[in-house]
């Protein structure tokens, strides 16, 4: 009982306080920490604006956690500071995949294969500001199969299932097909 008597009480309140307000601090600057992200990891291994056929995932080479060792994977690292991106993806069968992501890893596009035909992704991604980039017409002649979304960067992963030796040629054939394309929309 003399014990609780000695202790300040204010101080063990403001000490306490202290340690709330440390901790929430903390926490909110962990969240905002993008240095580890995919995209940093990426935009400093891989050529901006070019699509690349990342080597087959193994234990010693993942060039991302928790990519799947059962697929083959093309990245491309874009950023439209200065112009469009044009991305051309052919998705022949199920289980193939492209998705456009943001630097803190939020998805803005997701396509997947149908399994009745083969799959042609033609989109455009424009900066997210104002600016006048020039008449689309001068260009190119846009279809009604053509998407545009608004992006500063990020970047695009294709993925294709890996069925096995016979059919790992024909998988990367087509992903080298795949393009990311730095011009007009």
């Amino acid at each position: 009982m003399n014990f609780l008597r000695r202790i300040d009480w204010r101080l063990l309140l403001i000490f306490f306080i202290v340690a709330a307000i440390v901790h929430i601090i903390a926490t909110f600057l962990a969240v905002n920490d993008q240095r580890g992200t995919a995209y940093a990891r990426l935009s400093h291994l891989l050529p901006h604006n070019t699509m690349t056929i990342a080597d087959p995932i193994t234990p010693r080479h993942e060039p991302l956690p928790y990519l799947s060792p059962d697929a083959r994977y093309a990245f491309c690292p874009f950023d439209t500071s200065n112009t469009t991106m044009r991305v051309h993806v052919l998705l022949p069968d199920l289980g193939w995949t492209v998705g456009v992501y943001a630097p803190d890893g939020s998805s803005l596009y997701f396509a997947a294969a149908s399994a009745d035909r083969e799959t042609t992704i033609n989109l455009s991604i424009i900066p997210a500001d104002d600016r006048f980039l020039g008449l689309a017409a001068e260009e190119r002649q846009t279809t009604d199969d053509d998407q545009t979304i608004a992006a500063p960067k990020g970047f695009i992963v294709v993925r294709a299932p890996d069925r096995g030796a016979p059919y790992r040629a024909a998988t990367r054939a087509t992903l080298e097909k795949a393009s990311c394309v730095a011009g007009r929309v």
